[in-house]
């Protein structure tokens, strides 16, 4: 009898803990959405088909091609936690998918400039919310244990979707017809339709049912993502406490991002998120394939290049998220990144400002009076496939993971929301500027000294400002950033130490 109580015991022990992993896994295809879509564009820019079909874009088109996604992820960011507030976590990531199906249509079937623009308008709109609201569910339903982990899988998600779809832009560029860039754009509707319907069977987030009341709902969907009674038990009453206390001055008021108790929270996300765009790394993801192709590499060449280069930041990630973020911390992977990116990109500068590639003039002359370098090329595409691997195990999780812990749960959604939209509208700015820069040779290498400097100045604000999270629950972190820490201290100890002996009453300051 007491066997088979024990095996009962721990069968429910595995499905409790599969519900949970599963629902981690599953929302990441939010994430793989926003990856997939970041990385098809690349490839697709240089399709002679679909260059031919929307009337053969200068740089500053196709820039508009790329931004425009990127201003439409911002709105989607900026009125997330609207959404997520009113109406749940779940509700806003299918409304996301359903935006997202949508733009991929009108891409897949468009005629001309202006409405594959549109599509990308939209669809950029649902991934702007998925990119806010999917991490920020995942850290809430997640265990301090693992939040890193769970969090990075979201990053993990958005590299495995660049890696999907340039695999499969190359793949579909000896199609000789408009199929060449519609199947690749098209497939990408798939992972939206399949998350819309599958998030009706996720919980909701105990931490959102509690704050509208419904904690008996709560306590169920607590027992169904914790294995152990002890800490079911514990992890309902902390949400419960906390966000009790909360509610007592609850707001939807985005003035509040900017009162005293909440402006650092505020700065340091989204402080953040723009360190994580000063990398320079949709420099690479957005025009990779046209700057090979600019090196002198063909269409097919360069497709290969850039979809080899898509693996590897997939790789780094997962070694990331499963054996460094939640033992090394956050902050120090965050300035040793950007310090090792800067270096990387005044390399990649030097060596193309010595070695550039063949001028339009020598290209249509059959490359007389040019000489080649095959060699100094191949070394940018060794850094740039470097800048990969340091993103991934730095900023490209990171900045997610760091985001998602530091808010109170009073504006948790609008803290999100307004980090994101400061990726969002720093990555604008990179994906429209970028080709213009690119094209003059005048520019191109300077453009890469710049992302040098910003990413030096970012190791310094990084290193002398943040404090760690790492370890920590979301009630306890508060502790961290009341006034009267200082925020300079980014050494674990001295911040554990701090959080120790300080309350969570941040709110009632």
């Amino acid at each position: 009898m007491n066997t088979l109580y024990y095996y009962k015991c721990k069968l429910i022990i595995i499905l409790i803990s599969l519900i949970f992993i599963l629902s981690i896994i599953f929302l990441a295809l939010g994430s793989f959405l926003f990856g997939y879509d970041s990385g098809i564009i690349g490839g697709v820019l240089i399709q002679k088909h679909f260059l031919d079909a929307h009337g053969n874009p200068n740089s500053a088109l196709k820039g508009a091609i790329v931004a425009l996604f990127n201003v439409g992820c911002f709105f989607g960011a900026c009125i997330a936690a609207t959404l997520a507030t009113k109406f749940s976590r779940k509700r806003t990531i299918q409304v996301g998918c359903f935006f997202s199906t949508v733009g991929g249509v009108i891409q897949t079937a468009s005629v001309n400039a202006g409405m594959f623009i549109a599509g990308r308008f939209i669809i950029g709109f649902g991934i702007g919310l998925l990119s806010m609201i999917v991490p920020l569910y995942q850290a809430e339903i997640a265990s301090p244990a693992i939040r890193g982990f769970a969090v990075g899988l979201a990053q993990q998600f958005v590299g495995f979707g660049v890696l999907v779809s340039t695999w499969v832009v190359y793949g579909a560029n000896n199609i000789d017809s408009d199929a060449q860039w519609q199947i690749p754009i098209g497939i990408q509707v798939a992972p939206a339709v399949i998350l819309f319907f599958g998030t009706f069977f996720l919980p909701y987030s105990p931490r959102w049912l509690v704050s509208v009341g419904r904690k008996e709902e709560a306590r169920k969907v607590v027992e169904k993502l914790y294995s152990s009674t002890e800490e079911q038990e514990m992890t309902y009453r902390q949400i419960c406490e906390e966000v009790d206390r909360e509610l007592k001055v609850v707001s939807t008021n985005p003035k509040d991002l900017i009162k005293p108790q909440y402006i650092k929270r505020v700065i340091l996300a989204c402080g953040g998120q723009i360190g994580a765009q000063f990398t320079g790394i949709n420099i690479a993801n957005y025009y990779g394939a046209t700057i090979y192709k600019a090196l002198g590499f063909d269409t097919t060449t360069s497709l290969l290049v850039n979809a080899i280069y898509s693996i590897v930041g997939p790789v780094a990630n997962i070694i990331t998220i499963t054996f460094i973020v939640d033992r090394v911390g956050r902050v120090r992977l965050m300035w040793l990144g950007s310090i090792a990116i800067g270096t990387l990109l005044m390399l990649i500068g030097a060596v193309y400002k010595r070695f550039p590639g063949p001028t339009e003039e020598q290209l249509a002359n059959d490359l007389i009076g040019y000489t080649e370098n095959r060699s100094a090329h191949m070394a940018i595409i060794c850094f740039f496939f470097l800048v990969s691997v340091v993103f991934s195990l730095s900023w490209g999780p990171v900045a997610w993971i760091y985001q998602s812990e530091i808010f109170p749960l009073k504006i948790r959604t609008m803290g999100a929301s307004a980090a994101t939209a400061s990726n969002w509208l720093f990555n604008t700015w990179i994906s429209q500027v970028s080709p213009i820069a690119l094209e003059n040779p005048s520019v191109g290498p300077n453009f890469f000294f710049m992302f040098m400097a910003l990413n030096y100045f970012v190791a310094g604000y990084t290193f002398l400002f943040y404090p760690e999270t790492k370890g920590k629950t979301l009630e306890d972190i508060g502790g961290v950033l009341d006034e009267g820490i200082p925020m300079e201290k980014n050494d674990g100890g001295k911040v554990e130490e701090a959080a120790a002996g300080s309350t969570s009453s941040h709110d009632n300051k």
